[in-house]
């Protein structure tokens, strides 16, 4: 039942809707009741004191309900856009198997098996790291967490506002850089590529290659050579920002005027790649 209404997200209840947005909250508490457990079961034994089975039994139970509900958000959110890619995929995984393990852990709390809880206690806390990281990943682009350790050098801008070539810019067969690898792909990659890459594909749209914008998305085409203003790629960024069809969200960064003014030059003269 849960695949057949991810496979239809336009159909899916508003309030289901809701709940797989709240994955984003909801993932929070068994990523912050693992380490509170470790505490407590790893803290009090090597302080050689008895361990509070209570508050462990709790923390534990209230863990796995936290594990699963963020699990059963998490699909239903990953459907809303039919989203795909590699890391999708590995996050799906790796937070089932974190959500299995806190299950299996708030069991044997249960029943009191110590040696075993605590492995699995450990085995959880080494699933968080890669589930939170591919999470991470998906939302914010594969190299978000490094990429203050690889600035990018920007060009300084040309006087007097005229045109010139960025720095290290790859050339055509003529020597000269293309329009679009000179000012477009920039732009694209600074307001749209971290929802629109091949990990992410946010309204089936790709905008990191040639193909997959002349493609478009799952509403049609966003690029129509010659005609800047039938072009989804622009319109929708020239909405106003309160605007819910306005691209980029109002949260990201916005394209400036002089990137809109040459993406719209570009369209206007063919959007030649």
């Amino acid at each position: 039942m849960l695949s057949a209404l991810l496979s239809s997200p336009n159909d899916v209840s508003p309030w289901l809707a809701v709940f797989g947005r709240c994955h984003l909250v909801l993932l929070h508490a068994p990523l912050g009741m693992l380490p509170a457990l470790a505490v407590l079961e790893y803290g009090t034994a090597l302080l050689r004191r008895p361990t509070p089975r209570g508050p462990v039994l709790a923390l534990a139970w209230l863990c796995a309900l936290g594990a699963a509900a963020a699990v059963a958000s998490g699909l239903v959110y990953a459907g809303e856009d039919q989203a795909d890619g590699e890391l999708l995929g590995q996050h799906k995984v790796a937070g089932i198997v974190l959500g299995s393990l806190c299950l299996l852990q708030a069991l044997l709390a249960l029943r009191a098996r110590r040696a075993p809880f605590r492995i699995v206690l450990l085995l959880a806390l080494v699933a968080m790291v890669p589930t939170g990281h591919l999470g991470g990943s998906i939302t914010h682009g594969r190299d978000f967490l490094f990429e203050p350790l690889h600035p990018k050098v920007r060009a300084p801008d040309p006087p007097n506002g005229t045109a010139g070539p960025a720095t290290a810019t790859p050339a055509s067969s003529d020597g000269a850089a293309s329009e679009f690898t000179r000012t477009i792909a920039p732009f694209l990659e600074r307001t749209c590529t971290k929802c629109h890459n091949e990990d992410k594909k946010k309204g089936k749209l790709l905008l990191t290659t040639r193909e997959g914008i002349e493609k478009g998305g799952e509403n049609g085409a966003v690029l129509v050579p010659g005609k800047p203003d039938e072009s989804e790629m622009l319109v929708r960024c020239l909405l106003p920002i309160d605007d819910e069809d306005h691209m980029p969200p109002e949260e990201k960064p916005q394209p400036t005027a002089a990137e809109l003014a040459a993406l719209r030059a570009w369209i206007a003269a063919g959007a030649a790649f």
